[in-house]
């Protein structure tokens, strides 16, 4: 396969709206009128394929045209459900990014503990006693 028919290929392939299987019929049609065209012309050039069968927009279009309505329907439904899960996901991380940074519980707090040592031992006497014992003097 030439070049310019394997770019003029990929390009009505681009332009394809539908499903994979329905896809891959069409492309086989494709392939069949390519490969009829190349027996005709064996180097055709861009200018010879657009002459052909048009601008690649134009032939996908074409070729969609023998896809019935409810393989059209299904892949509008496919791809709008594609795109609502995907809103969805996006709105899901920005409610957990945003209760992540404001709503999270305060970072882990350090707790400073006294110990006084009596007689060789050790032990603890808790802030509140000492502050307790100031406010009695």
């Amino acid at each position: 396969m030439k070049v310019a028919m394997t770019r003029y290929r990929r390009e009505v392939r681009r332009y394809l709206r539908c499903g994979r299987a329905a896809k891959r019929r069409l492309e086989e049609h494709l392939t069949g009128l390519l490969n009829a065209f190349s027996e005709e012309n064996p180097a055709p050039d861009r200018a010879a394929l657009e002459a052909a069968f048009g601008t690649s927009e134009e032939l996908a279009a074409t070729l969609m045209e023998e896809l019935t309505p409810e393989e059209r329907g299904r892949w509008k439904k496919q791809k709008l459900a594609v795109r609502v899960v995907c809103v969805v996901l996006v709105l899901l991380l920005a409610v957990f990014s945003i209760y992540t940074f404001f709503f999270k519980l305060k970072p882990n707090e350090i707790t400073v503990y006294e110990f006084t040592y009596a007689n060789g031992e050790e032990f603890y006497i808790p802030d509140s006693s000492i502050s307790a014992d100031n406010a009695q003097e």
